[in-house]
């Protein structure tokens, strides 16, 4: 799990800014916290601001992380951000800096991170964490890396100044649980952004597939989708087995089923649906794949296309400790103040991005936002509170006039 991820001159933001996941001691949705042996962690965090406030940069500096270090890893291919297009604050000289502490499946915490400047590795490290104390268990300056290992200091020089020491120690020592550990937590990490048509085509062709091998997965999608209420009584792919794959030339495409008059099924190809329906569809694969594997899962603009109520079923999955038996974590953008209300969520799961005159952004948890000196209260109204700018991340509109013709 994701206990924090801190990030610093990362496109809009110049400053060190630090996204917390480790529950405050609010009295509130108790049942919402995964209390461990030795942290307490939330599973959600909304971010909401305006646009060009730099929510959707908070979420592209852990891809980008993440990127660095699978750089190998075959899911590159549908990666959101082009190397071009990754730029420190104003394309300054500093390195971007990046961290986050984690919480392994083996209940161990680690702290890793990495300085880039454009795109050579400048600095890195890992920490463990034991009672309460980090101890070392490499760094790396430029390119050499000091190791700690069985009591002994090892050094490794000359290393490849665009590629990690942890992409490149986890392939050559398997058995180091350390760097096992954190290196799989980064494979069991996703980003999406549905706006990109590689990845909604990518997902489409991987549910088509799923259906057609997976009876199991085929029913939890059916259960999925009639639990959404949208009105659809099954699911078919054409062609209906493997056999006759042949015939349509490898292609799969799925078909949505309808109860009409006289008690008939009709058929409809998800291609004629509308964007909401065939955005949930996509997302079932992320989601479910999440909540079995205690996935932290990042999406951007969550509810783009869908209804609030939507949007709150998929919040709730991830609050239902019933059906979010393995932690998994949610972490999404959006505009949505429909949900941003105390009957939703704790005040720590709460975020905002705001981008100030000079073009810098900056992230902050409404637990922690005062006004007057005087913290946030759980019987505020945030969604109106919000909107009347009390908890500033809004839009700065101006009269608009036009030109005398």
């Amino acid at each position: 799990m994701l206990i924090t991820f801190k990030y610093k001159n990362f496109k809009s933001f110049k400053n060190e800014n630090i996204l917390d996941l480790e529950a405050t001691t609010l009295k509130e949705h108790e049942y919402n916290v995964v209390k461990m042996k030795n942290v307490n962690l939330l599973t959600m965090a909304a971010i909401y601001g305006a646009n060009a406030s730099g929510k959707s940069n908070v979420l592209q500096a852990f891809e980008y992380m993440k990127n660095m270090i699978l750089i190998n890893n075959d899911s590159m291919e549908y990666s959101q951000i082009k190397e071009e297009n990754i730029y420190s604050f104003m394309m300054n000289k500093y390195p971007i800096s990046l961290e986050v502490e984690i919480l392994s499946k083996d209940g161990k915490i680690y702290k890793y991170g990495f300085e880039s400047l454009n795109d050579k590795i400048k600095s890195e490290w890992m920490y463990e964490k034991k009672i309460n104390k980090f101890y070392t268990i490499f760094e790396r300056k430029e390119n050499s890396v000091s190791m700690k290992s069985n009591n002994k200091n090892n050094r490794y020089d000359n290393l490849d100044d665009k590629t990690l020491f942890l992409s490149i120690y986890t392939k050559i020592d398997r058995k180091n649980s350390d760097f096992n550990n954190v290196y799989q937590w980064f494979i069991d990490t996703d980003y999406l952004d549905l706006d990109n048509t590689k990845i909604e085509n990518f997902i489409n062709n991987t549910i088509s597939t799923k259906i057609l091998n997976d009876s199991n997965y085929k029913a939890e999608l059916q259960n999925f989708i009639s639990a959404l209420d949208l009105g659809i009584e099954g699911i078919k792919t054409i062609p209906e087995s493997m056999n006759d794959l042949p015939k349509s030339n490898g292609v799969v495409k799925i078909e949505l089923l309808y109860r009409v008059e006289n008690n008939k099924i009709k058929s409809l190809p998800l291609e004629l649906e509308s964007d909401g329906t065939r955005k949930m569809i996509y997302l079932f694969d992320y989601l479910i794949a999440a909540l079995k594997k205690g996935m932290t899962l990042f999406i951007d603009d969550l509810d783009t296309k869908l209804h609030p109520l939507l949007t709150r079923y998929i919040i709730n999955l991830f609050h239902n400790k019933e059906i979010n038996i393995s932690n998994a974590q949610l972490i999404y953008t959006t505009h949505d103040v429909t949900n941003l209300n105390k009957e939703t969520f704790r005040r720590d799961e709460i975020w905002f991005t705001e981008k100030d005159n000079s073009g810098v952004s900056e992230i902050y948890s409404l637990s922690d936002y005062k006004i007057d000196n005087v913290k946030i209260r759980n019987d505020a109204t945030f969604n109106k509170d919000y909107l009347t700018g009390r908890y500033g991340a809004i839009p700065e509109l101006k009269q608009f006039k036009m030109d005398e013709i």
